[in-house]
């Protein structure tokens, strides 16, 4: 159950699919993300991205359409927004000047802190009830279930959903 502005519980179906239980959590997070970005010009949609080059220093467009199993185009329209707002940077391949690698610009490495310190503000207020052990458990489940999608997906034929 969930309080909302009019003051009244709000509660999912028992049946609720798993998959929209996600989508709402993802949505509403988006929204919460949203809120608090807007300060410094980025989007809850830029955020993933953001993070594979942070932990992936000098890694291609090709490559995050692979590992984050997005399509092409939405990885290039979203990395042309983070260079264009100053948060990324591409320098062109040695041996192929058509692949850039992508890396944070002291902006980005600045907005780093501020999205952890949000996203663990959204956990703590959407995990308040559960012991230690129960959201360590969630973590591990929620992961799995992603590592499962993904394998379901290669196997089932298709590598990006």
């Amino acid at each position: 159950m969930y309080q909302t502005k009019h003051d009244h519980c709000v509660s999912l179906p028992p049946d609720t699919p798993l998959a929209v239980s996600i989508s709402i959590i993802h949505r509403l997070h988006a929204i919460y993300l949203n809120r608090v970005l807007k300060q410094i010009n980025l989007t809850a949609g830029q955020v993933p991205f953001l993070f594979q080059i942070a932990h992936s220093p000098g890694i291609t467009q090709d490559e995050i359409a692979a590992t984050a199993h997005i399509d092409k185009g939405t990885v290039a329209r979203a990395v042309k927004k983070l260079e264009d707002g100053g948060f990324i940077s591409r320098t062109p391949d040695a041996l192929d000047r058509r692949r850039y690698h992508l890396s944070l610009t002291e902006r980005g490495e600045a907005a780093i802190p501020l999205i952890t310190a949000t996203d663990r503000a959204w956990e703590d207020l959407i995990t308040s009830g559960l012991s230690g052990g129960e959201r360590s458990q969630l973590y591990v489940g929620i992961r799995r279930l992603a590592a499962n999608s993904i394998e379901t997906i290669r196997v089932c034929g298709g590598e990006r959903a």
